[in-house]
C-alpha cells in the first residue's frame, strides 16, 4: 500500500514535508511509497535520493511538482481551468489505479476540494484527509458541505477552526498549529545579531508567490526607501521557495537593497519590526512575538468578490486570537509607504504600546497549542 499527498503552494509543502516525515518514522513500510504533488520540501521529506521514484507493488508511482498550482486570483484562475481539469482528471486516474492507504490534500481547497468531489463521484471509497482547511468561518461556507460528505477527517490548523467545523458536523482533530513545534528553537542568526544597526531591522517581506511579489514588491520598496532615511536598516526576504526564475528576478529589483536568503522566521527574529504580505508569515511573526504590519493589495477582480463573500472584519489570523486586533492591516489603496511607516513608528516610538501588544501577543501564542501537530497528524492518517 501507498500513501498519496498533494499540496499547492510553499506553505502546504511546508506542512507536506513535515507529514511525511513523522508518517515514515511511524510506519518505515511506508518508505519508498509515498508519492503525489509536492514541492521541494515534501520531495526533500521522501527517503531516498535528492529526486525520488517512488514505487508500489505495480511499479513506479508518479509525483508533480506543486508549480502547476502556484496561480492566485480570480482572473489568472480562470484563465488556467482547462489545464488544471486535465491536472484534476490525471491525478484522480491515478489514484482510482493505485488505490493508496490514504489520500492527504494539504490547503489549495480550490483545487483539491474539487478532486476530492470527483474521486468520491467516481467511486474512491478509500480514506480521504484534508490537513489544513478553506476558512469556511471567513466565506465561502458552503464548502463545509464537501468537507463533512467527502473526507473522513479534516486537520485544521486552528482551535477556533476545529470548534467551527466540530458544530457543522465534519469529523475533525486538533492539536497544535504546526508553527509551534517548528518554531520553538527559532533563534535569530548571530551575524544579524552582532551588527552595529541591529536594534534598526526592520524585515520585509513580499511573499512567497508571483502573485504576491507582482502586487506587493514595488510599495515594499518605496516603504524601504523612506524607513532608510529615517535611519533604519530594511531587508528584503527572499522566500527559499521561490522559483529559481522568480528568485532571479526578486534579486534583479532589489539591488540596491539588503536582502536575506536564509528562513523568513530568522530574519523576523533578529528585526525590530516586519512588514508582512498577509499569510502564513504573519502567523509567524506572532510566534516570535514580533510586531508586524500586514499589507495586502488584490487583483481588482479577485479584490472585488472576495469584499461581496467575506464576511470577515480581518485578514490576518493573529488578529482573531486575541479581543481585539493585534496588527495594523493596510489594505489597498491604504497600502501607502508613509501609512506603513506610521504604523511602525506608532509602535516603535510608544513604550507603553509596545508592552500592552507584547503582552497581548504573548497570550494570542497560548491560542496556537502545543506539541507536534505534525505527529499528530501521521498518527491520524495512519489510523
Amino acid at each position: 500500500m501507498s500513501l498519496f499527498v498533494s499540496c499547492g503552494e510553499v506553505s502546504g509543502d511546508l506542512y507536506a514535508g513535515d507529514l511525511i516525515r513523522e508518517v515514515q518514522a511511524q510506519d518505515p513500510s511506508l518508505r519508498g511509497r509515498i508519492w503525489g504533488m509536492l514541492g521541494p520540501v515534501g520531495m526533500g521529506a521522501l527517503s531516498g535520493s535528492p529526486q525520488p521514484q517512488p514505487q508500489d507493488e505495480d511499479g513506479p508511482l508518479p509525483l508533480w511538482s506543486y508549480e502547476e498550482l502556484k496561480l492566485m486570483g480570480i482572473t489568472e484562475v480562470l484563465s488556467a481551468v482547462p489545464r488544471l481539469l486535465r491536472l484534476r482528471n490525471a491525478i484522480a486516474r491515478a489514484i482510482q489505479s493505485r488505490r493508496p492507504r490514504a489520500v492527504v490534500l494539504v490547503d489549495s481547497p480550490d483545487f483539491h476540494l474539487n478532486l476530492a468531489r470527483k474521486l468520491r463521484r467516481d467511486g474512491f471509497r478509500g480514506k480521504l484527509v484534508c490537513l489544513v482547511t478553506p476558512t469556511v468561518w471567513a466565506w465561502r461556507s458552503g464548502r463545509t458541505k464537501i468537507l463533512r460528505e467527502a473526507f473522513d477527517l479534516c486537520l485544521p490548523l486552528f482551535s477556533f477552526e476545529h470548534e467551527f467545523l466540530i458544530k457543522r458536523g465534519v469529523r475533525s482533530r486538533w492539536v497544535a498549529h504546526p508553527l509551534v513545534e517548528s518554531m520553538k528553537d527559532c533563534r535569530a542568526p548571530e551575524v544579524l545579531t552582532s551588527r552595529e544597526d541591529a536594534g534598526r531591522l526592520i524585515a520585509l517581506m513580499p511573499g512567497s508567490r508571483s502573485y504576491d511579489i507582482r502586487y506587493h514588491l514595488k510599495a515594499l520598496i518605496e516603504t524601504a526607501e523612506l524607513l532608510r532615511t529615517e535611519g533604519f536598516s530594511p531587508i528584503f526576504s527572499v522566500a527559499s521557495g521561490l522559483s529559481p526564475d522568480l528568485k532571479d528576478r526578486l534579486r534583479r529589483a532589489l539591488v540596491g537593497f539588503e536582502t536575506w536568503e536564509g528562513t523568513a522566521r530568522e530574519l523576523m527574529a533578529a528585526a525590530s519590526a516586519a512588514v508582512v504580505v498577509s499569510g502564513t508569515v504573519s502567523v509567524e511573526a506572532l510566534l516570535l512575538r514580533r510586531f508586524a504590519v500586514v499589507v495586502y493589495n488584490g487583483e481588482g477582480l479577485s479584490w472585488l468578490l472576495a469584499r461581496l463573500l467575506v464576511r470577515i472584519p480581518y485578514i490576518s489570523i493573529p488578529n482573531y486570537l486575541t479581543d481585539t486586533p493585534l496588527y495594523p492591516e493596510l489594505l489597498r489603496s491604504r497600502m501607502t509607504p508613509a501609512l506603513i511607516l506610521a504604523e511602525l513608528h506608532r509602535y516603535l516610538d510608544d513604550p507603553a504600546l509596545k508592552r500592552s501588544l507584547d503582552e497581548r501577543m504573548k497570550d494570542a501564542c497560548s491560542a496556537m497549542g502545543a506539541g507536534s501537530a505534525a505527529a499528530f497528524w501521521a498518527k491520524s492518517v495512519l489510523e
